[in-house]
């Protein structure tokens, strides 16, 4: 019998550095499981939370199933850290500039 608990949202681990310095420092991204928006008529949300900018983020996304639900929180993410970072920050994820959180496909 397993004791594994499902975990309540995924976290990834990125690295900022500033501009002129040599400092590292780690930007946790959590993206909730999709849940039931409480709103009456509500579809579903997922909330997004960012840790270890200046300001700690959080925020629900939401969609009218749960994988528009999750996939919105993933796509907001790349689209809101460089206005939460700092001026001249780099965020990075494994040493790459692609933080991995998949890029929306093309309007034709």
């Amino acid at each position: 019998m397993s004791t594994h608990t499902p975990p309540r949202s995924l976290v990834r681990t990125l690295q900022m550095t500033v501009a002129g310095s040599s400092d590292v420092r780690d930007i946790i991204v959590r993206i909730g499981l999709p849940e039931r928006d409480p709103v009456s008529g509500g579809d579903f949300r997922v909330l997004v939370e960012i840790e270890g900018l200046d300001e700690p983020y959080s925020r629900h996304f939401h969609g009218v199933d749960e994988l528009q639900a999750f996939l919105a929180g993933c796509w907001i993410v790349p689209q809101i850290l460089p206005a939460l970072a700092p001026p001249g920050a780099r965020l990075t994820w494994l040493g790459e500039d692609d933080l991995g959180f998949g890029t929306p496909s093309a309007t034709p």
